[in-house]
């Protein structure tokens, strides 16, 4: 009975302390979000303002160090026109058009991140952080219009058949947005201590993409965004 109650002391003990080592938080992150390519068979053009948010646990190993992760909804945002194809809608077909998609593309976001931060300065700690974003697509829609037709809020991953069309240059083209987006994240910020255990988080947040966002071969674009992070801990 007493090695029973022993027992139950330590590893009461050991869930506390483990569970003092989370910090669950709340973020709010505006982003302007952009799109490059080195592709000559498109081009892009503008940023858009999003904003992200949802949930995040920090788990500190140690005091200054931590490993985190997010479950958040996050939408990139901007153009990509497609140059000389052939356009084809209802049957007809439009030679010599530049078909341009303005994109909206929402996911959900899950990163796994390292956490560094300095010992308090007053009511202040400043912090560094790295890792891979990982996104897995929920919505697809986009914009899309050129000389011969316009259509509005198309789902191009799964269109309806009122919205139906397609381009081609040689081939039919794969217009549809990658299921699956990975990004290098880099981040610098503050932490002010509130009160108690409560913490204000503000940050810069770099979000590097390194993998297409569009599923065709020949076109490479890339979906970038920079981000101010604000989150209170608890």
């Amino acid at each position: 009975m007493k090695k029973l109650i022993s027992l139950t002391i330590l590893f009461t003990g050991i869930s506390f302390g483990v569970f003092a080592q989370i910090k669950l938080g709340i973020k709010i992150s505006p982003q302007i979000t952009y799109f490059n390519s080195e592709s000559k068979n498109i081009s892009t053009n503008g940023a858009s303002i999003n904003m992200p948010y949802g949930l995040m646990v920090d788990y500190h190993f140690t005091e200054n160090y931590a490993v985190a992760t997010e479950f958040s909804i996050a939408s990139y945002s901007g153009n990509v026109t497609a140059k000389n194809v052939t356009a084809e809608r209802g049957g007809v077909f439009f030679p010599s058009q530049d078909v341009s998609y303005d994109y909206t593309a929402r996911y959900i976001s899950i990163p796994i991140l390292l956490k560094m931060r300095t010992k308090e300065i007053g009511y202040f700690r400043y912090f560094a952080e790295f890792g891979l974003d990982n996104n897995f697509l929920i919505k697809s829609a986009a914009d899309v219009s050129c000389s011969a037709f316009s259509l509005d809020n198309v789902n191009v991953n799964k269109p309806d058949k009122e919205d139906a069309f397609s381009i081609s240059s040689f081939r039919k083209l794969d217009d549809d947005i990658s299921f699956f987006r990975e990004s290098l994240i880099v981040g610098i910020g503050l932490q002010y201590n509130v009160f108690g255990n409560t913490l204000l988080t503000g940050g810069l947040r770099y979000n590097n993409s390194f993998t297409s966002f569009t599923a065709e071969k020949e076109w490479s674009a890339k979906s970038h965004c920079i981000a101010l992070k604000i989150v209170e801990l608890y």
